[in-house]
């Protein structure tokens, strides 16, 4: 089996620009569905905090953990950019080229967001974009400084951690190239990442001092560390039969929907654990440090039918459907636009009445949608064309373009080309006459000299 046939992959040629992995590498088209959802459970969540629906009984408990789709996006982020490095480690092919692999990043992340940030900076207003302190909203900052992480697009806190990982994982791939010796070494250290950044969360929730470090990729590798860790298994076993592949990767394919199913159960868990719902959000250092915890395990076996599964079953269903696939494809841009909307839209009117937090929800979703659907074909999908460099145009020499194709028909017989003596030259031999050692038949003769050349006798 090629390795763009394999199961739950697609061809890399047939995804937009936005979606199509590094050279050499499947692309895996159900995680396009997990990037809708990631966004609209982050627009859900905060439509249900503004609305004040998050403290309305058991259904608001569950709206305010919808924030796990944050976790969701960092698993997806450390899912597909950590593949290529792993894939071409274990095939033995060079690593992802790092200037082309920053320039993708690049392309995929700034354009969309300085467009956003400025033209929301102008209509209905950002706090702090207009400042001295702009340059830290535009350089991806926003999470490093207290007085910072409120302003510009409040959810861009995790755009900003997104882009640190961007920068971290190349150096991450060189020490795993170097030091590690198998997929059981990688899994222990990506295992031990992830407990030192438990504990830079604990450390800092019980310094009273207020807490920058937790928005930052030192607060939050874990849940990157869960992707990286489920890129590592894929990469490992995706090649392998089901019947030969450990047990609990084998109950993946024939039960893709027990996996949506434990993600809903750790859902309700969560709700269960104390957690704040309203403002102010008080967390303990329990349910500070189990939140964590429950969130990356509930966003794992949510994401995994799509990354580890062979695309068959009720969640592939879903995920693979037109309309969500399409909200995948500019979920980026719903995250960008939402909030601001949703405290716009809030001005409206009074959305804490009961029932109208499903209205306020859908104009917010309305409102987002159109706004990251214009953003991705005007802005973001004619930029990201440049992701991949083209190939070099073949130089030939003393010519601009490629050599001519000659016309099809029968081919003609190459003239004479008259000596310095004024004699025709010899008709160059064919290949054929060259094997047979003799000259090529040369041009017809007289039908006269044909008629007596036939009539006189042979010698024999």
């Amino acid at each position: 089996m090629r390795r763009h046939e394999e199961p739950g992959t697609a061809d890399p040629a047939m995804a937009p620009d936005a979606l199509r992995p590094p050279p050499g590498n499947p692309r895996f088209p159900l995680v396009d569905g997990l990037r809708a959802f990631a966004a609209l459970s982050v627009l859900v969540t905060h439509t249900a905090f503004l609305s004040g629906f998050n403290g309305h009984g058991f259904l608001g408990a569950v709206t305010a953990r919808l924030d796990v789709g944050v976790t969701l996006f960092f698993v997806i982020s450390g899912f597909l950019l950590y593949r290529p490095f792993v894939a071409a480690r274990r095939e033995g092919r060079p690593r992802p080229h790092v200037r082309r692999y920053f320039r993708r990043r690049a392309l995929r992340i700034v354009p969309a967001y300085w467009l956003a940030l400025t033209v929301l900076a102008i209509w209905p207003g950002l706090v702090g974009v207009h400042t001295g302190d702009w340059w830290g909203y535009y350089g991806f900052l926003q999470n490093l400084s207290v007085d910072w992480i409120g302003g510009g697009i409040t959810a861009a806190w995790s755009l900003c951690v997104e882009m640190q990982f961007y920068l971290a994982l190349p150096l991450l791939a060189l020490f795993a190239d170097r030091w590690l010796a198998g997929p059981k070494d990688e899994l222990m250290a990506l295992g031990g990442l992830a407990l030192a950044s438990l504990a830079v969360r604990w450390a800092t929730h019980a310094d009273p001092s207020p807490d920058v470090w937790s928005n930052t990729i030192a607060g939050t590798f874990g849940w990157f560390a869960l992707g990286m860790a489920i890129a590592v298994v894929s990469v490992q076993w995706h090649h392998v039969p089901v019947a030969r592949r450990p047990v609990v990767l084998r109950a993946v394919v024939p039960w893709p929907l027990a996996w949506w199913g434990l993600s809903a159960q750790l859902m309700i868990l969560t709700t269960q654990i104390g957690m704040p719902t309203t403002y102010p959000q008080v967390y303990d250092d329990v349910d500070w440090i189990l939140g964590f915890a429950l969130y990356g395990a509930m966003a794992v076996a949510f994401a995994v039918p799509a990354m580890l599964g062979d695309g068959r079953g009720v969640p592939a269903t879903v995920l693979r459907w037109r309309p969500v696939a399409w909200l995948g494809l500019v979920s980026y841009g719903i995250f960008l636009w939402h909030h601001p909307l949703t405290g716009e839209l809030r001005e409206v009117q009074d959305w804490t009445s009961h029932g109208s937090f499903v209205v306020y929800t859908l104009a917010v979703f309305v409102a987002a949608t159109a706004c990251a659907a214009a953003s991705y074909y005007l802005v973001e999908r004619p930029l990201l064309r440049f992701k991949n460099p083209r190939p070099p145009a073949s130089k030939a020499s003393g010519s601009a373009g490629p050599a001519p194709v000659p016309a099809p028909g029968r081919a003609r017989r190459p003239r004479r080309r008259p000596r310095a003596d004024g004699r025709a030259t010899a008709r160059p031999r064919s290949r054929g006459a060259r094997a047979r050692g003799r000259r090529p038949p040369g041009p017809a003769l007289p039908r006269a000299r044909r008629r007596r050349r036939a009539a006189a006798p042979r010698c024999r």
